[in-house]
């Protein structure tokens, strides 16, 4: 059965902290997970294999969901990597060209393109991925939220139970819990008819949009996994799976518009700690050894690059963190960390030392 034994349905752009973070887990918590992957053109290639090639690289090995990053801004349409993913976009012929580059990417479990297509054109783009062997996902995003509906469960339903994954996926919110509402909406009106064993994640991120209000060690609360819990009792699904966006969010903009100041962000299975102070002007080292000597929860403990990174800061930043996207890499990756193993008593005794090849 699809994510038979996983824990864990992280939402990852294809952006370097991203894939930063990914990549440096210890083997034993990426086989907890299946990543939902975005595919979006990476940083100066000029073919959008490249990005597959980063993602693939980051969970080597591995089984991921594949999307297409539809909050992606194309800024050029004569780069090559922007008119290939405006391809995989066009609906012509049951998204044809989104089944042929799935086709070319064995890892991939496909994610199906429901835009404006019939029953008719659904199965068909379904059966093209049952024929090479993969299970699909079904992704309905809040904000996009398909007109097309009844279209898509009858394109499920229509052969009886079928190996596929639902994500219900509420984006960006301030708080998790508001979200509940929809999520049980959803699962009870539109998923009805849908065999309960089939799988269903829940998604959605409140992390921080700014930080510029931050002072000190800040403790930042989020309730993804209450919401779940909710989700779980309210439902008739046999798994509910957890999901969010690995301390991140989707895409808005084209980054930052001027350089944060230093700041460091430490997960732990509940909170992020964002520790930063513009009035004393602390570097990433000051930060850090806020973080590590003052702040009565730093750990370091867990045995994984992220932690090492933020230790390796109050020695020298050479050594460590000296950018923001080094600090969200280090956040990523424990967060990761931290939700694969979710609830575990000692994580601080699991053996996570592996060969690392820089």
């Amino acid at each position: 059965m699809v994510l038979e034994n996983k824990r864990y349905v992280p939402t990852l752009a294809i952006r370097p902290s991203e894939m930063n973070g990914l990549e440096r887990l210890p083997g034993a918590t990426k086989d907890r997970m299946t990543p939902c992957i975005l595919l979006a053109p990476w940083v100066n290639a000029n073919t959008l294999d490249k990005a597959m090639d980063r993602a693939e690289q980051a969970f080597h090995g591995r089984n991921y969901i594949l999307d297409i990053d539809r909050g992606y801004q194309f800024t050029n349409l004569e780069s090559g990597p922007q008119q290939e993913l405006a391809q995989l976009m066009q609906p012509d012929n049951a998204y044809e060209n989104w089944v042929e580059f799935v086709r070319q990417h064995e890892k991939a479990w496909p994610c199906i393109q429901s835009r404006n297509q019939s029953t008719a054109e659904l199965r068909q783009q379904i059966k093209a991925f049952q024929e090479i062997g993969r299970p699909y996902c079904i992704r309905i995003v809040r904000d996009r939220f398909p007109n097309n509906m009844q279209e898509i469960v009858s394109a499920c339903t229509a052969d009886g139970p079928a190996d596929f994954v639902i994500i219900l996926e509420g984006g960006w919110t301030r708080d998790p819990l508001t979200l509940s509402v929809w999520f049980q909406g959803v699962v009870a009106e539109s998923f009805r008819d849908l065999d309960a064993a089939v799988p269903v994640v829940v998604s959605c991120t409140s992390i921080p949009k700014t930080f510029s209000n931050f002072s000190g060690v800040t403790e930042v609360l989020f309730s993804n996994r209450q919401l779940v819990d909710q989700i779980s009792r309210q439902t008739n699904r046999t798994r509910v799976i957890y999901g969010d966006w690995g301390s991140t969010q989707p895409r808005e903009g084209n980054g930052f518009a001027r350089r944060p100041y230093d700041r460091i962000d430490y997960p732990t299975e509940g909170a992020w700690y964002i520790v930063r102070n513009n009035e004393k002007k602390w570097d990433f080292k000051a930060v850090a050894k806020e973080l590590v000597d003052n702040s009565g929860v730093w750990r370091g403990d867990l045995g994984i690059w992220g932690e090492d990174m933020i230790f390796h800061t109050t020695i020298s930043k050479e050594l460590g963190i000296d950018t923001p996207l080094k600090n969200v890499a280090a956040r990523i990756n424990i967060h990761l960390h931290r939700q694969a193993f979710y609830g575990q008593p000692d994580l601080a005794a699991l053996d996570f030392d592996e060969d690392w090849v820089d």
